[in-house]
């Protein structure tokens, strides 16, 4: 896997890397601009917010489009700007998707640290009424609460796994979500080939150490709060507890629409 770099100058950052579908090297500018409301990303000269409005696929990662170009793997990048309260950024890419480094937000999160960027992020918008959302035995829920909280039930048919739930609100370790890998099973990662370098489940469990017991079920919340990202504001703004229920990223972009929907007008 080629190594994360970043560079830092005159409040651009420069972030390169490897990508997970091209297989090859991915080069990331992002800087503060004055013109841009939210997160832009920028492909070829092709502009695509970040919005539920370009979702275009939800299939093992977030995909997004404006038509042209398609740019996937956002969803990593959009929670680690949420975590650290980062906003109103132009994001240029030179491949159709983002450094993926090693599966979690890691590289993000030590680039964003690294720079001006950051801010505190506080409560700015309520909840007022539950948000219910169901696919098949999947489900994810929004209700009013005293702040965000973020929770996740990872129910899976393997000894490595099986049931797991964990929680995350502000106040508690953020490193423990921002370094939490993407994994996958063994035949999905030999797919791409890439099952030696990343978090791979085979029947006797992961190839890799874990950073902790909780660790795949503390990528479901990365995942969650980075889709939620597309609905236009930061979920951690925003008092209500989100609870998934081995919910992906199809039920999650659904959610992102629905709290759209609730604060259109701010």
């Amino acid at each position: 896997m080629i190594e994360t770099k970043c560079k830092i100058k005159d409040g651009l950052i420069q972030l390169h890397g490897n990508g997970l579908f091209s297989k090859g090297e991915v080069t990331v500018s992002i800087s503060k601009q004055k013109n841009v409301k939210g997160i832009l990303f920028v492909l070829n000269n092709e502009k695509i917010s970040a919005g539920v409005e370009n979702v275009s696929n939800t299939n093992r990662n977030t995909m997004l489009s404006n038509g042209k170009e398609n740019l996937c793997l956002v969803e990593h990048f959009l929670s680690a700007c949420s975590f650290l309260g980062i906003d109103d950024i132009e994001v240029i890419t030179d491949t159709n998707e983002l450094v993926f480094g090693d599966g979690s937000a890691l590289h993000w999160q030590e680039a964003f640290l690294s720079s001006e960027l950051c801010n505190k992020v506080s409560s700015k918008h309520i909840l007022k009424t539950p948000i219910f959302l169901k696919d098949g035995n999947k489900q994810i829920v929004a209700i009013p609460h005293d702040g965000f909280k973020v929770s996740y039930f990872l129910d899976w048919e393997h000894p490595a796994l099986g049931k797991m739930w964990a929680n995350w609100e502000p106040g508690e370790d953020v490193n423990k979500i921002l370094r939490a890998r993407t994994f996958a099973t063994k035949e999905e990662n030999d797919f791409f080939g890439v099952s030696e370098l990343l978090l791979t489940l085979d029947k006797n469990g992961f190839n890799k150490k874990l950073h902790d017991p909780l660790e795949p079920v503390y990528h479901k919340i990365l995942d969650i709060v980075g889709d939620l990202r597309l609905s236009g504001i930061n979920p951690l703004e925003i008092n209500m507890h989100v609870i998934g229920f081995k919910s992906g990223h199809k039920l999650n972009v659904e959610m992102a629409k629905k709290l759209k929907d609730c604060f259109h007008s701010l």
